[in-house]
């Protein structure tokens, strides 16, 4: 047997040693770093605390959307308009529409937004990819739309405060409003601390709320359930 062949023969599987006696990594598989690489990117290092601190990232994101989410919804929904008269005020129209078209522009926003969220998410956070990051879209959906019922509120309360001022005959329109939810956190608490648990569920009921975020988890598990990898991350062998 000659040189060549007895070193072919004793070569093991790990002999994979370069000149300086370092290990050198199999094309294609893990290198040194401080993540595992695949196909030539280097893959962060996946732990609980960094999957929350992106899923909080993510919700604290889509919260503050709430902002133009509810200026766009003031200014797009159609306005009901009152006359005040001396013993109050009335509608001009005896059945106005813009009552329904309030809550169907609000959760109409809230589809479309909670749509591109869960997309967004799922593109720019690829790294991050799992539960902990639907729970973030969830929070941060719901987040978004109670800030725009708020601002709505808040104009909604001004506008009759403006009514009560207003001189008779004065027109005046109405801002839109969300008529179908039912959330008072305060009512849910107190109901609770005396054991009245079904009170409190009436009280919590998120109704137009919870478009935005019910869109988001729909997307989002739709997109997931065509990932071809367990870990949903698209850096990681299949």
């Amino acid at each position: 047997m000659n040189d060549d062949a007895e070193r072919t023969v004793n070569l093991r599987p790990d002999d994979g040693a370069g000149r300086e006696g370092a290990a050198v990594a199999p094309a294609g598989g893990p290198r040194p770093g401080n993540g595992t690489t695949y196909g030539g990117r280097e893959r962060s290092e996946r732990t609980i605390g960094r999957d929350l601190a992106a899923a909080g990232f993510l919700a604290v994101v889509l919260t503050a959307l709430g902002f133009p989410a509810a200026m766009l919804w003031q200014i797009v929904t159609p306005r009901v308009e009152f006359v005040v008269l001396e013993v109050g005020w009335a509608s001009i129209e005896t059945y106005p529409s813009a009552y329904v078209e309030g809550d169907l522009v609000f959760a109409g926003i809230g589809l479309v937004l909670g749509i591109l969220a869960a997309i967004f998410s799922w593109t720019s956070m690829r790294d991050r990819r799992g539960p902990l990051m639907l729970l973030g879209l969830v929070i941060g959906s719901i987040g978004c739309q109670v800030v725009a019922w708020k601002i709505g509120a808040n104009e909604w309360q001004r506008f009759w405060d403006s009514v009560e001022r207003a001189p008779v005959g004065a027109h005046m329109w109405r801002p839109p409003s969300v008529l179908f939810t039912g959330l008072d956190p305060a009512a849910a608490w107190a109901a609770l601390k005396v054991g009245n648990f079904t009170s409190a569920l009436d009280a919590l009921q998120l109704g137009a709320l919870a478009v935005m975020a019910l869109a988001a988890t729909f997307t989002y598990t739709v997109i997931a359930g065509w990932s071809r990898r367990p870990s949903l991350r698209t850096d990681a062998p299949e």
